[in-house]
C-alpha cells in the first residue's frame, strides 16, 4: 500500500535528469507521451449510471481514455502495432525470450480484447472493505476506464459481483503491486460474500507491473512507487490529485454526506492511476 500510494517528495530536479533515457525520446509517440498532462474532470461522479446485479445495484463510469489522456488512444493504438511485429520477431527468433518475455508475450498476444487493468480502492489495508474497482479495457475498440463505485457500504457485494462478471472472457490480470493487495482483496472479499466465482475463480495470467519496474528501473530511480514511474517515465505531472492516505476517509465523508467533491477525486486519482499503468505495461512489454 505505501509502495503505490506515497507521496512523491517536491523535487523536480530527477524529471529533467531521468527522464530523457528512460523514454524513447526521438519517436513521435515518445514526444505525445511527455506532454500529456492529467488534469481533473468535475462531475465525475454526474457521469454514472446505477447497475444492477443480483447482489443488488452500485454505480458505474465509463471515461473513455481520451479523456483522461490527450489523444492516448492513438497512442495506446500504435504501441500495440509495436508489440504485435516484435511478437512476430520474437516467435522466429531462436529464443523468443531474448526478444520479448514470455509474461508480455502472453500479454500481447491477448491485445486488445482479452487484457483487463484492475486497481482497487479501499477504506484501509488488508481485511478492510472496498468501495471502488476500477478497471481498464476495449469496449467497442476504445481503450475505456469503467469505475465500479459502491455509494454506500451496502453497495461493495453488487461491486464484486459486477467486477466477476467483467473479467469473465478475459485471459491476461494487469495490476500494479496487485499480487500482494488488490487481488488478494478480491478474493478475500468474495469469499466473505460466498461469491461462486471466488470459491473456484478461473486462472487468469496475472502481471504484476510493479515486479517487471523494479528490474527494469531500479538502480535508475529512487524508488518504485506508481507515482514516481509517472513522473519519472511517463513524464507526466497530475494535477488536483488527492493524496491516496486520505482517501479512505474522504469516502467515508462521503457515505456520511453525499458531499460529492472529494468523490469525484478519489475517482479521478484511480483513472489516472489506471491510465499511468497503461502507459506503464506498453512500455516494459516493448
Amino acid at each position: 500500500e505505501v509502495l503505490n500510494r506515497g507521496e512523491l517528495p517536491a523535487d523536480e530536479q530527477g524529471v529533467r535528469t531521468l527522464a530523457p533515457p528512460l523514454a524513447e525520446a526521438s519517436s513521435p509517440a515518445a514526444k505525445e507521451m511527455s506532454t500529456a498532462v492529467g488534469r481533473p474532470i468535475p462531475g465525475i461522479l454526474q457521469q454514472g449510471e446505477v447497475v444492477a446485479t443480483s447482489a443488488g445495484e452500485h454505480l458505474r463510469i465509463r471515461l473513455p481514455i481520451d479523456a483522461l489522456w490527450p489523444k492516448g488512444s492513438q497512442l495506446v493504438a500504435g504501441r500495440q502495432e509495436q508489440l504485435q511485429q516484435l511478437l512476430i520477431e520474437a516467435q522466429l527468433a531462436v529464443e523468443p525470450t531474448v526478444v520479448m518475455d514470455a509474461e508480455f508475450a502472453a500479454l500481447v498476444t491477448a491485445m486488445p480484447e482479452r487484457v483487463l487493468l484492475l486497481d482497487l480502492e479501499t477504506c484501509g489495508l488488508s481485511g478492510a472493505a472496498l468501495f471502488l474497482a476500477g478497471v481498464l479495457r476495449h469496449l467497442d475498440g476504445v481503450p475505456t476506464v469503467e469505475l465500479l463505485l459502491a455509494r454506500n457500504y451496502a453497495e461493495e457485494h453488487a461491486v464484486l459481483e459486477s467486477l466477476w462478471q467483467t473479467l469473465d472472457g478475459q485471459e491476461v490480470l494487469v495490476t500494479f503491486n496487485g499480487k500482494a493487495f488488490d487481488w488478494p482483496m478480491v478474493l478475500d472479499r468474495s469469499v466473505r460474500y460466498r461469491l461462486a466465482a471466488a470459491r473456484s475463480p478461473r486462472l487468469l495470467l496475472h502481471l504484476d507491473m510493479l515486479h517487471h519496474a523494479r528490474r527494469r528501473w531500479r538502480k535508475q530511480l529512487p524508488d518504485c512507487r506508481l507515482q514516481t514511474l509517472e513522473k519519472l517515465v511517463c513524464r507526466r505531472n497530475r494535477s488536483g490529485d488527492i493524496p491516496g492516505h486520505r482517501i479512505p476517509a474522504a469516502y467515508a465523508d462521503f457515505v456520511r454526506t453525499g458531499f460529492e467533491r472529494d468523490m469525484d477525486a478519489i475517482l479521478y486519482h484511480n483513472a489516472m492511476d489506471l491510465v499511468t499503468l497503461l502507459d506503464l505495461t506498453l512500455r516494459l512489454a516493448g
